[in-house]
């Protein structure tokens, strides 16, 4: 198991995703203390994050798109990880990169049932540094809401998961 002991938390104050979108009807934010000697990079933790796709996470992510792709919502990209660049508009699987700053990547997408955003956010506070890892949903109609409503018991358990298991 990994070292990281992952907090639930309110999406930060100062992250970009709060104001992502027009109406927020469902956020969630995790965090963890990152180890004093790691380098703090946010390119770099982003990708030490999304690198950390646990296997069944990835078989979930082929069923979802083969079961979303009769209704026509959109599908996940196969781009691997070790070849994006996290910069603005380039793409990670179901994520596209909307916003980069010295310290927080914003991923997210629109689609015709929800729109959500993903914020990576390091920050140092009191001389720790912190990783804190942001969702927030907006739902166009009642099958976004349906969607999300089976997808955010997975995404409760995906996220902290994924942060357990980062290796920094």
């Amino acid at each position: 198991m990994g070292k990281y002991i992952v907090e639930k938390v309110s999406v930060p104050e100062n992250s970009i995703a709060n104001e992502s979108l027009s109406y927020i009807h469902y956020s969630d934010a995790y965090k963890v203390l990152l180890p004093s000697e790691s380098a703090y990079d946010v390119k770099f933790i982003a990708k030490k994050f999304l690198t950390t796709v646990p296997s069944w996470v990835s078989y979930l992510m082929k069923v979802r798109d083969r079961i979303v792709s009769f209704i026509g919502l959109k599908t996940s990209s196969r781009s691997k990880v070790e070849n994006i660049k996290l910069e603005q508009g380039s793409r990670i699987g179901i994520f596209r990169v909307l916003n980069c700053s010295s310290h927080e990547i914003l991923l997210g997408e629109d689609d015709r049932h929800l729109n959500f955003r993903v914020s990576i956010l390091v920050e140092e506070v009191n001389g720790l540094n912190y990783l804190t890892v942001s969702t927030v949903v907006y739902f166009h109609n009642w099958i976004g809401k349906l969607y999300f409503f089976i997808v955010k018991k997975v995404h409760k358990v995906i996220v902290p998961a994924m942060l357990k298991n980062m290796s920094v």
